[in-house]
This record gives structure tokens, sequence and C-alpha cells, in this order.
């Protein structure tokens, strides 16, 4: 467990979970449609208009939504409440989650997003579980986000994973990645070099097993144990 120096963590279905097991839906409305209505209420515009002005702030292929709120003379806070107020009859935040947090902060494991999620829409789903404001979440470290490294593919780029290793240089022996999509989060870190691949099934039977050169847990309280008894 001492090796392991610093965590890259997916956000949706990882650090949150869904209500509904069988309906992965996060929003009634889209982030997108959100900044549309409080557009169309600052400016008095139709909702064709206020997308027009979202889509003349730059590369949405490429860019967050929420770094076009000063142009659009949108607050930020008014953004992040109607999302979260949307975001919490969709999704929380388990205590295994809240707990892990809490375990790699008492071991000084630094703890990051892999995420397509912006670092502004991060913390709009962790403030539903009250781990985030506005401003930071005190467990994250930092957010390596999709577009990040401005690649229309985003998370899905063949050099997203091999990205942050060289932008942050972190020993690919020390990192961990976790998520709950193999295909998206474990297999690409780990064929990027990354050492520790896990994917956390909360619905599974099995506590843990190994498959495909990493762990799948059914919990992060599993994952605690097996870091603890240096299973990984």
């Amino acid at each position: 467990m001492s090796q392991i120096q610093n965590i890259l963590m997916d956000v949706d279905g990882t650090m949150t979970d869904y209500f509904d097991p069988d309906d992965s839906t996060m929003m009634s409305l889209s982030p997108l449609a959100h900044l549309e209505n409080l557009v169309m209420k600052k400016h008095s515009v139709s909702r064709e208009e206020a997308r027009r002005r979202i889509y003349a702030c730059g590369d949405t292929a490429i860019q967050c939504l929420s770094e076009f709120l000063p142009a659009l003379e949108i607050e930020p806070l008014a953004y992040f409440k109607v999302m979260a107020e949307d975001l919490r009859h969709f999704i929380f935040i388990p205590e295994d989650t809240v707990r892990f947090f809490h375990y790699l902060r008492k071991k000084e494991i630094k703890l990051y997003t892999a995420s397509t999620n912006s670092p502004f829409m991060t913390l709009v789903k962790l403030s539903v579980g009250g781990i985030a404001d506005e401003h930071s979440c005190p467990f994250l470290t930092g957010f390596y986000p999709g577009c990040m490294f401005k690649d229309p593919q985003g998370k899905y780029s063949p050099s997203y994973y091999p990205d942050i290793l060289k932008h942050s240089r972190f020993d690919p022996n020390g990192v961990m990645m976790v998520g709950d999509e193999p295909v998206r989060d474990m297999l690409p870190a780990l064929k990027a070099g990354i050492r520790y691949g896990v994917n956390i099934r909360r619905r599974q039977k099995e506590k843990w097993f190994r498959q495909d050169g990493g762990i799948y847990v059914n919990s992060f309280d599993v994952l605690t144990e097996l870091m603890e008894e240096n299973v990984l």
C-alpha cells in the first residue's frame, strides 16, 4: 500500500451512485439546457438566441461550459445551484466513497479526478453529498477532466492517460486508476503503464476478484482492506 502515491478516479458511478440502479440518468435537464435557461432569463432572449450566445463563447468539444459564464454574465453560483438541485434527485454520494476519501487523506495519498466531468461539474456533483462547494473539495488534490488536453475525444482519447502521466510526471508504478467502466477506465489506464487498475461494481456479489489485469471490488471499504493488507 505504501507504493501508491496518487489515485486517479472517475466520478460518475464511481464517486457517485444512482438512486435507480437500472437507470443512469443523472439530470432532468442537461448542463447545456440549464445554462440556456439562465441566459434566457438574464438577457430576456429566446432559447435559440441563448444557445447561439453560448456556442459563440468557444468550442464546446474541447471546453467546459463553465468557462463561458463570465462572457455570458452568469453568476457561477447560480449555475452551480440549479444543477445541484437537479442532480440530487438522481444521484447520491455513497458512504463508502466518503470513508475512502477520509482514508486517503489520512494516508496522505493524493486524489485526482480522471473524468469526463469538468472541475466545476465535479464539485456540483460532490456537493450533493455535502463534501464540496462551488470553490473546492477538501479531499481532491486536482482534476484531470476530459477537456484538459484539448482533444475532441476527451477522456476517450487513446492519449488521455499517457497525457496525464506526462503532465503530472507521476511514477506510473505509484498510480492507481479507479472507475466503474473497465473499457473506459481501468483497461486504458493499465495499457498506459499505470500499475494499479480497480473497477468498482457495488452490486456484484463477490467482495473482490482479479480479472483483466486489475481488481474488481464491490465497495471502497473492500479496496481499503486490500490496500491495508498489501493485497494489490
